[in-house]
């Protein structure tokens, strides 16, 4: 393996030298098996240029990708039949899940599944700051879908990006939240560091602290809280959580539901977990000193001290039905749905704790 590395490296330096990025005619193999990162490049975005892969684990094997503060170093990819994996963690890269019709995008991310991969050609491309020649991995779409399309980033949280793919002729624009076109690079790696010690968490966030916003997998936290009341309501659609200090206000709509601008409902810490209870967010969230708290995709927790008006739940026993997700750590919850947050606020000291009553 370390002799393919030094070949490509010697057959991209020797055709630098002799040219100002002529780029080889060779038609390059769809598997590079060689551990490689991979460098994100838009020259005209400098929020995102020159930027890397990270991972960040989001429970069941998955993992999300994101640029920027959140998640960790990629440094052994490998590209296999034209797909991006990493063997370790037995993964590879995806498009599917959290499509957004506002902007026709669909989440790029990494699992073990059988979801339709994206499918990538390295092809020879010149560095926009060096000109240097550089090997890029150009989409050739989506598995099963017609061919083309592009990969983009658009803004999520911590100051970060995540990783999106909008199919061809794709027109659609969301003028709140642009997702920004990106080439991908190959960038060989010939040591990979240890990671094994390092947590996935990012900054630490005061707990009263409005300002900004952290982010936290099950990797770093153990919080605890014992076992939920169960619900009263006639449709039995909500964990009632009265009992300890939160009450259910509804199904509240997530940013595919509500073009508004807004990223997340609750935007200040998320955590992913495979053993995900309603009453473990509440606890993680309140002993982090967060009013609001919010289940969602089975096994997602996510804390906040306010949400937009425009994310209200509505009072319908039918809205309910939008968070129907059973939750991973207690299948008899229901911890949200398919962009829909099981939204809770924290009751106030010495006044009822009362659920919202739905009609």
């Amino acid at each position: 393996m370390m002799n393919r590395f030094r070949t490509l490296s010697a057959l991209i330096a020797g055709a630098a030298v002799t040219s100002a990025c002529t780029l080889p005619e060779e038609t390059l193999s769809n598997n590079l098996a060689y551990p490689f990162r991979i460098q994100v490049q838009n020259a005209t975005r400098p929020e995102v240029h020159n930027q890397y892969f990270n991972l960040y684990p989001w429970g069941g094997g998955d993992c999300h990708l994101f640029i920027g503060p959140v998640g960790l170093p990629t440094y052994d990819l490998t590209l296999v039949d034209g797909v991006i994996t990493h063997a370790p963690q037995g993964i590879q890269a995806v498009v599917n899940g959290e499509w957004s019709e506002i902007d026709d995008t669909t989440k790029l991310f990494m699992t073990g599944r059988g979801d339709p991969r994206a499918v990538f050609q390295p092809t020879y491309g010149c560095n926009p700051d060096t000109d240097e020649l550089q090997i890029e991995l150009t989409l050739v779409g989506r598995q099963y879908d017609p061919p083309g399309g592009v990969i983009c980033v658009r803004s999520a949280f911590e100051n970060s990006h995540e990783f999106r793919y909008s199919p061809p002729g794709n027109t659609l624009i969301d003028p709140n939240r642009e997702c920004i076109t990106v080439t991908l690079v190959v960038i060989p790696t010939t040591e990979i560091p240890d990671t094994t010690a390092t947590t996935f968490t990012t900054s630490t966030v005061p707990a009263t602290s409005t300002s900004a916003a952290t982010t936290t997998s099950s990797s770093s936290s153990t919080a605890t809280a014992p076992t939920a009341t169960p619900s009263t309501d006639p449709a039995d659609l909500f964990t009632d959580m009265t009992a300890f200090g939160f009450r259910f206000l509804g199904c509240s709509p997530e940013e595919r539901w509500a073009n508004d601008g807004a990223f997340r409902t609750l935007p200040n810490v998320v955590h992913s977990s495979d053993t995900m209870t309603n009453q473990w967010c509440m606890a993680w969230c309140d002993a982090q000193g967060y009013e609001y708290a919010g289940t969602e995709w089975s096994r997602e927790c996510w804390c906040g001290h306010e949400f937009a008006p425009t994310r209200a739940p509505l009072t319908t026993i039918a809205s309910l039905a939008n968070c129907n997700y059973r939750c991973t750590g207690d299948n008899s919850q229901f911890c949200g749905g398919d962009a829909w947050l099981s939204l809770y606020e924290k009751c106030e000291a010495n006044e009822p704790c009362e659920n919202q009553v739905f009609t």
